[in-house]
């Protein structure tokens, strides 16, 4: 109880100001060795060093110290929105249809495949892995014969989308089973 409060009816006020509650004092302040400072400072400069390294280079390579670059920037109401993703031409078929990028049906979720791109891109047989996955998680569908990593580009006016979308073909892989 401090000062300022009276004490509750029937209690008896305490005349010690050190004693609250019958709580012992806080132990004194220990102060830290040089070499405890500079382990701190240097492991605090590290974890910097890789954030900055993650941010310049626009890489997730780092989790959690990346990019994080789907957190970055508002976007332009004028500008234009991308976005990934993934179709295979199924047997029989002439159009391909959607394969969703996520953990249920490719065992990948979309941002893991925006992140790692230009991988895809440089290397189409990466796609490989994707339709294997879906395979395994999706047996009783029918499986494509082709994969085609795409990309649609929606041009905004006003925060607006207008016109179709640009789709553009990233990657192509002819299933190999």
């Amino acid at each position: 109880m401090n000062a300022a409060t009276p004490p509750p009816a029937g209690a008896e006020a305490s005349h010690d100001a050190r004693e609250v509650d019958g709580a012992t004092p806080p132990p004194a302040v220990v102060r830290l060795r040089r070499r405890s400072i500079a382990w701190r400072l240097t492991a605090t400069a590290l974890a910097l060093g890789v954030l900055v390294a993650g941010q310049v280079n626009d890489t997730d390579d780092y989790f959690p110290l990346g990019s994080l670059s789907q957190y970055g920037a508002p976007k332009d109401l004028n500008g234009s929105v991308r976005s990934v993703y993934l179709e295979g031409l199924l047997p029989g078929e002439t159009e391909p249809v959607g394969i969703g990028l996520s953990h249920a049906s490719t065992g990948v979720a979309r941002g893991e495949i925006e992140g790692q791109l230009g991988r895809f891109v440089d290397d189409p047989s990466l796609l490989q892995s994707l339709a294997d996955a879906y395979a395994q998680l999706r047996p009783e569908r029918a499986q494509p014969e082709v994969l085609y990593l795409r990309r649609s580009v929606t041009q905004l006016e006003d925060g607006r989308a207008v016109g179709e979308p640009e789709i553009l073909t990233l990657a192509e892989w002819e299933v190999q089973r």
